[in-house]
């Protein structure tokens, strides 16, 4: 059980430590902020003083989130000198509160991301679990802090996320396990699930019309994409962060191996990647969509991920194809 070790460590730092800054990564997401803020709320249970640190707002869909309110992209004016970050692959995933965190003298990393990025003094990474949530609760279970709603309800929330509904090739038994423990313990499973996909803004179901009408599968019909520049969030009417969920459907497409979206972020073009599981040998080996982003400077998980890319939007879509291509061994196109 050498993936407990680290856990046991990061218990023994917390219950040393009572004030203490939790944060989590840009742009983010439900895994991030479920495992960030039920993490929060548990240890005030303990009675620490906490910091709830975001580089990025709350996306709408999220605000729900017992605790969002309190996420900041400040950092206190109170020290710690313990930080936890969570689902975080990566200290440099935590923008520009980076290089501040990288000074605070214990650092406890919980993550599930596979790649060479674990740090600080307690590596708490296994990419076995579901979701980083998945590891905020086996440390939980460690400190033998009680379950409420509201710590189950964050959970959940980054269970329920991380793995696409329950959907991805990352949904194991121990997930169901923690969810069904989770539903006992106050989440509402169905609550939840409509709070976060159907609970959209008018503006960003316009944008996902704007991305859809975009649409491109290249000639072997293994890849999807669309691309959003400036005048496509205007058109719209939406925010550069109302782009979640749009690359989900753009996987729905049958017959794709890989999806991307392309979106415009200032000089910069964010992409999102997701992968499909190959259905037969004839298919291909599995493509591992979070090894391309590393190759890139961005990270994520074997069926999703994202990066940046420098402009303009077709150099980066150009770039990227070609990586994808040579993951699914097609050659460039």
């Amino acid at each position: 059980m050498r993936r407990r070790k680290p856990l046991s460590q990061a218990a023994a730092l917390i219950s040393s430590h009572s004030a203490i800054w939790i944060a989590g990564h840009e742009r983010p997401d439900g895994d991030t902020l479920g495992s960030l803020l039920g993490l929060a709320l548990a240890l005030e249970k303990m009675g620490k003083k906490v910091a709830r640190l975001c580089p990025d707002a709350v996306p709408d869909n999220y605000s729900f989130l017992p605790g969002a309110e309190l996420l900041s992209a400040e950092l206190p004016r109170w020290e710690s000198a313990l930080l936890v970050a969570v689902d975080c692959d990566g200290l440099n995933r935590t923008g520009p509160l980076a290089a501040s965190l990288a000074r605070i003298p214990h650092i406890i990393d919980l993550d599930h991301h596979a790649t060479e990025k674990a740090f600080g003094e307690v590596q708490g990474v296994d990419p076995t679990a579901a979701a980083s949530a998945v590891l905020v609760y086996r440390l939980i279970e460690l400190l033998s802090i009680p379950l409420d709603a509201s710590i189950a309800t964050c959970l959940y929330c980054g269970l329920l996320t991380d793995t696409g509904r329950f959907s991805f090739q990352n949904t194991n038994e121990e997930a169901f396990v923690i969810a069904r423990a989770l539903a006992a313990a106050g989440a509402q499973p169905g609550d939840i699930a409509s709070l976060v996909y159907d609970n959209r803004t008018p503006s960003s179901r316009r944008l996902l019309g704007q991305a859809l009408a975009k649409l491109e599968i290249d000639p072997s019909g293994k890849i999807g994409w669309a691309s959003l520049e400036e005048e496509d969030f205007c058109r719209a009417g939406a925010g550069a962060r109302e782009t979640e969920g749009i690359i989900d459907q753009i996987r729905g497409v049958r017959g794709l191996r890989v999806a991307l979206l392309f979106s415009r972020d200032g000089r910069q073009v964010h992409v999102s990647l997701r992968s499909k599981p190959a259905l037969s040998e004839a298919e291909g080996s599995e493509v591992d969509v979070g090894q391309i982003a590393l190759e890139f400077g961005g990270g994520g998980h074997r069926e999703a991920a994202g990066c940046n890319l420098p402009g303009p939007m077709e150099k980066a879509i150009e770039r990227m194809l070609a990586a994808v291509c040579a993951a699914l061994g097609e050659g460039k196109r």
